[in-house]
């Protein structure tokens, strides 16, 4: 097997393994939790770019094909925090930066990212890649490879992993839409984090299948579904950021 091939193969098992462990489901703010905060001011700089993963076959290179989702999930990121912080007490309201004159008229200010993933939906951690990869010298090889095209191969996106309806989902994995944010807290007056940005993802498993490759030729009927689990996977990663910035007690 060709060490491109090989690396590869060893990135797909990674993937699968990890992919295991995020937290898929609805995290959200205990119902009588209280605002630490009354006044909050939310900056969302997240994007519809997706990139469609597609696998045509076990451990075949994927076929990543960019796209639009055509969603402003920007505007959803807000109605998702909205919705779980208004009822704790807090007023949030959409600011353009965490520290203008309308930050200014806040407590705090919670700023969401959209955090750079590859075209297996994880984002850059060199130090999970390594052990991932068994360590050693493959690992190193691999890692050191990874960081030379950083920006070309992590970026801010939803990534939709497709699987070919022929193939074998124990192999492939099931097609899902994954989203990551980096969150943080910061105090306007100053501009300095409360909280440092920390890294979560969200994913959703869509259920059944995807006829085609990407997201351009999918039917009306597959992109409300695709739309329906990419928002589904924002917001439990929306959820997750708040519990992690501890705005409430």
């Amino acid at each position: 097997m060709e060490a491109k091939s090989l690396i590869r193969l060893f990135s797909v098992v990674a993937a699968l393994s990890l992919t295991g462990c995020l937290d898929t489901t609805q995290v959200g703010i205990p119902s009588d939790a209280q605002a630490q905060y009354s006044k909050i001011g939310l900056v969302t700089q997240i994007s519809d770019n997706v990139v469609s993963t597609y696998w045509d076959a076990a451990f075949a290179e994927p076929q990543p094909i960019d796209g639009k989702l055509g969603w402003n999930a920007a505007s959803a990121t807000g109605r998702f925090v909205r919705e779980q912080l208004t009822p704790t007490g807090a007023v949030v309201a959409n600011v353009p930066s965490h520290t203008g004159a309308a930050a200014q008229k806040t407590d705090v200010v919670i700023v969401l990212q959209q955090t750079p993933l590859d075209i297996l939906g994880q984002n850059y951690n060199p130090g999970r890649d390594f052990f991932a990869l068994g360590g050693g010298l493959f690992a190193i090889g691999a890692i050191a490879s990874a960081e030379k095209a950083k920006g070309e191969k992590y970026q801010p996106r939803f990534v939709l992993w497709v699987r070919n309806p022929a193939v074998n989902k124990a192999l492939i994995g099931e097609n899902a839409c994954t989203v990551g944010l980096t969150a943080s807290l910061v105090d306007p007056a100053t501009g300095s984090q409360i909280v440092e940005g920390k890294q979560v993802s969200g994913r959703s498993v869509i259920p059944g299948n995807l006829q085609t490759k990407d997201w351009a030729n999918f039917s009306t009927s597959e992109k409300q579904l695709v739309r329906s689990h990419c928002s589904l996977a924002l917001r439990s990663a929306v959820s997750q950021a708040l519990v992690g910035l501890k705005v409430v007690r």
